[in-house]
């Protein structure tokens, strides 16, 4: 029964070392990302027949305790929930923070805004036509046609500049994909190795968890269990076990020349159908190019009816008529669009800018009138500039500011949708935190928890030691 004891004493001793050993270890990983917290998991040893008692009954005795695994707090419901909102939380962060790109843009907060320039540039004509407009107001016309021109075309090298931008991040997004799905794959292959020893790689585990959470916010995954953990996109397997698949990209001809997505090992096409990845192809594609169409359609809108206007009248000092915008592939007043409007150089002498319908009269102001009149016609649709009149809904300053007002709807939409997702997102990672988190008060109460158990167990062995020692050594000393 002693050396049974001492037996006990030593089990509850190496129980509550390896107790002490992982409560160290969470300890040391509290800011470790990714990190979930371990526990011991023991058992009582197995049970000993040592004979009946005086009433027949059996009796036995335990054999002290035995680690049965060192295990993780972790909930697989929570786990997959955060996978699946954090693929959302992805698609809706890049798109505010697309949105909020384009707002800077188009914004009208300050006197360069595009609203401005065209106040000033209609009221540059309205000065032309009073009987006072002479050579300071064609002056003003010329400096706000080409402030104009300046303006738009500048938006429109923003707008190039974003879609480029927004490319760069596609591209990015993708490289990481390719350095998760290679590291997947290896985690996949050192834990299949390590626990085919009968024990669990936990911060194997917690790594690869973590790449998961970082992959479910660039794209919509799927994340299925067998023998190992795998990972599909898009209904193909970008892990499989130790196998993994590599995404690149290529140029499409069909789209400027900014990237597409393909499987490298086949040139398969790819399409992403969520997180962030998603939502910035969509902005690239989608978003600007529709603001960008809508500004050209614009300025379609500004060229063809003045120069139509324009083209009638004549200066002061010649009998030439002109157009006021041109396109700058031809020089000709047909075809001009963001792209290629530009002031006609000829009118930089200020005596050829149209304002009457008479040749060489100083006091004829009709063709200014009619141009000065255009800010208050109706020319768009709700998306385009049209010449059929019966189509025509708004006028210049209105279709405009329905732009502005588009986009704010949609940032308003994106901001909501991002603020309502990130809800969500923190608080299931809240509960999963307060599950899997390392909570050092906890940790420390464990420490002296385990601490007092371990001096405990080395009493009993020492008790035990003292009663062998007894037995051993002076048992049959008696009466020498």
């Amino acid at each position: 029964m002693s050396f049974r004891g001492l037996s006990i004493g030593v089990s509850a001793i190496f129980a509550n070392q390896r107790a002490l050993d992982i409560t160290g270890h969470n300890i040391s990983n509290v800011n470790t990302a990714g990190y979930t917290r371990q526990i011991v998991s023991n058992s009582n040893s197995f049970y000993q027949k040592l004979g009946h008692s005086g009433n027949g009954k059996v009796l036995q005795v335990g054999y002290g305790v035995d680690v049965q695994e060192i295990r993780q707090y972790r909930d697989e419901f929570l786990d997959n929930k955060y996978k699946k909102e954090k693929t959302g939380l992805g698609y809706w962060e890049a798109r505010y923070q697309s949105v909020r790109e384009l707002e800077t843009i188009f914004s009208d907060n300050s006197e360069d805004g595009l609203q401005a320039v065209m106040n000033n540039f209609w009221n540059s004509w309205e000065q032309l036509a009073k009987p006072t407009g002479g050579l300071t107001a064609r002056a003003m016309v010329k400096e706000n046609a080409i402030a104009f021109v300046e303006t738009v075309k500048n938006m429109d090298n923003m707008l190039v500049n974003f879609r480029k931008s927004k490319d760069k991040e596609i591209i990015d997004s993708t490289v990481r994909i390719n350095e998760i799905a290679k590291e997947f794959a290896s985690l996949n292959l050192d834990i299949k190795k390590i626990e085919s020893h009968g024990v669990t790689a936990n911060d194997l585990r917690d790594r690869r968890n973590y790449l998961i959470d970082e992959l479910s916010g660039l794209a919509k995954i799927q994340v299925l269990e067998g023998d190992s953990i795998n990972i599909s996109l898009e209904g193909r397997m970008l892990v499989e076990g130790s196998r993994y698949e590599q995404i690149k990209t290529v140029p499409d001809t069909a789209n400027s020349g900014f990237i597409r997505l393909v499987w490298e090992i086949d040139n398969g096409s790819l399409n992403i159908s969520g997180g962030s990845i998603n939502s910035n192809i969509e902005s690239r594609d989608v978003l600007v190019k529709g603001f960008r169409e809508r500004l050209n359609e614009f300025v379609k809108g500004i060229a063809d009816e003045v120069n139509a206007i324009h083209i009638t009248g004549y200066g002061i000092s010649d009998t030439d008529q002109r157009p006021f915008f041109i396109n700058t592939l031809d020089f000709s007043a047909t075809g001009i669009d963001l792209s290629t409007i530009a002031y006609n150089p000829q009118l930089d002498n200020y005596d050829r800018i149209a304002a009457a319908e008479d040749v060489y009269s100083n006091e004829d102001n009709r063709v200014a009138l009619k141009i000065a009149a255009l800010r208050h016609n109706d020319y768009f649709t709700n998306d385009s500039y049209t010449t059929t009149v019966t189509d025509r809904k708004y006028n210049y300053d209105e279709f405009y500011r329905n732009i502005i007002s588009d986009l704010g709807n949609i940032g308003q939409e994106a901001s909501t949708a991002t603020d309502a997702q990130k809800l969500l997102v923190d608080q299931i990672d809240y509960r999963r935190q307060a599950l899997s988190a390392v909570s050092l008060d906890e940790e420390m109460t464990n420490l002296i928890k385990y601490e007092h158990s371990y001096n405990a167990a080395t009493r009993i062995v020492n008790v035990i030691d003292e009663m062998l020692e007894m037995i051993v050594n002076k048992t049959g000393l008696v009466g020498r």
